[in-house]
């Protein structure tokens, strides 16, 4: 599915001389998961549990949104950019059955003199273009397959980044977030640094992309993404409250309930107490091994930390999609863009993939700008049309809701035509009461 850039942001680029050109629309080639589930948002379920919903049922029990698939590796390696393209993409569609694909997109300065096709590959820093032609390969390769894609600032050392990942994420923001595709990711792996710092860091940049897009967006923790608690009673400002809080894990390395012998407590329970404090939590990378990447897969640590992610129905993204010789890369060396052959890494998550589901049902309404009637029979005085609701008759109260039910403003004795543009990109909720009328409609705003 897909949302539109408001006439506020359209301008406003235009008026700024804006260098980068905005994306032609890209239409998926099939019905999947974007499609049924739509725009993915944070929220609460009925006992103040963090969760992922989609915009297509909205946030109630039941309707929890845990999508998984695999997280590329980091793009400076020619054995993994391979699978940087829409082949490859499209590659684990088919025959692994992600959900969702993940662009760590190398920061710095990086060169670990691998070359590919030509390309000599260096880190943002001192190759911003073809490193944002990898990065948007792989989200209109995703948007085609009707998937979801995490855009990750893939950096440990962002808080020394703010400028660059500013104004990376303008441009991914302008150019792709009107699509229910994309999720923007700040921060992979903080050091051991304070939560303060991280925080500092995403307050900067987290305004740079709601100009744009109302898409979720996901921010680092503490210590290597293992400390999402950290965030609790201070989280990120976002004027969306669409955010979520990493946990990174690798499950020979790390310990999913409880406490270790020194006496810090494990991974999974720091998530834990996210989760039950009202933070919405994202696995956006996990590994089956050891925490350098190598080792060998412990398939009993293995199934412990799907449990307890399948408990928390949390979402993830599986380290790696490559074909680097470490232990939880997930494709042989004889494996290509097009033809996959699996490490034993590989064939364990597959194997968890397996259950995702294999065929998806357009989203009803979704992706349609037609509005629709949720509670309230149809009333022909209250019409939406060129972003604006048209009011006919008495004078009425009009209330606007996001999807999540927070009021963003309500305006009395409203007769004839209420313009919305100023609203952001994306849908809401108009209740519309007055003179024995009493109706709620869903819009969205272009």
């Amino acid at each position: 599915m897909m949302k539109h850039l408001s006439k506020i942001a359209l301008l406003s680029a235009i008026a700024l001389g804006s260098s980068f050109a905005l994306a032609q629309n890209i239409t998926p080639t099939r019905v999947g998961p974007v499609s049924q589930y739509g725009q993915l948002m944070t929220g609460k379920n009925s006992q103040g549990q963090g969760r992922i919903y989609g915009s297509c049922e909205g946030v109630k029990d039941g309707a929890e949104v845990q999508v998984r698939g695999m997280s590329l590796y980091w793009s400076l390696m020619p054995q993994a950019v391979e699978f940087w393209s829409e082949e490859g993409v499209s590659t684990m569609v088919r025959d692994m059955n992600i959900q969702i694909v993940r662009a760590a997109m190398a920061t710095g300065d990086e060169n670990w003199s691998g070359e590919y096709n030509g390309i000599q590959l260096k880190g943002y820093a001192v190759d911003p273009t073809n490193q944002k032609q990898f990065m948007k390969t792989v989200v209109e390769a995703a948007i085609k397959n009707d998937i979801y894609v995490i855009i990750d600032w893939h950096s440990h050392k962002a808080t020394q980044q703010t400028d660059a990942a500013k104004n990376f994420f303008k441009e991914m923001a302008q150019t792709y977030g009107k699509y229910d595709h994309v999720i923007f990711e700040l921060f992979n792996e903080p050091e051991d640094i304070s939560w303060s710092d991280i925080k500092t860091y995403a307050d900067q940049v987290i305004p740079v992309i709601r100009e744009y897009s109302d898409n979720l967006i996901l921010v680092g923790t503490p210590k290597w993404d293992q400390n999402p608690q950290a965030a609790i009673g201070n989280e990120v400002n976002d004027p969306k409250k669409n955010t979520a809080y990493t946990l990174h894990y690798y499950a020979n390395s790390h310990c999913w309930s409880g406490t270790y012998d020194w006496g810090g407590s494990c991974e999974g329970s720091n998530g834990e107490q996210a989760i039950n404090a009202g933070l919405s939590v994202f696995v956006s990378e996990w590994g089956t091994a050891d925490a350098s990447g190598g080792g060998n897969p412990d398939q009993s640590r293995n199934q412990s930390w799907q449990e307890y992610i399948n408990k928390h129905k949390l979402s993830w993204a599986n380290w790696s999609a490559s074909k680097i010789s470490e232990g939880t890369a997930a494709f042989e060396g004889s494996s290509t863009k097009t033809s996959l052959q699996y490490t034993t890494s590989g064939n364990l998550v597959k194997g968890y993939l397996a259950t995702n589901p294999t065929s998806y049902t357009k989203c009803p309404n979704g992706g349609n700008d037609t509005p629709i009637f949720v509670k309230a029979e149809q009333n022909s005085n209250v019409t939406f049309s060129d972003n604006a609701l048209h009011i006919a008759g008495s004078p009425m109260t009009v209330e606007i809701f996001s999807l999540k039910g927070d009021k963003l403003m309500a305006i009395d004795n409203v007769n004839g035509t209420l313009s919305l543009t100023k609203l952001p990109a994306g849908k809401y909720f108009a209740r519309v009461h007055g003179n024995a009328t009493n109706m709620v409609r869903a819009f969205k705003i272009k």
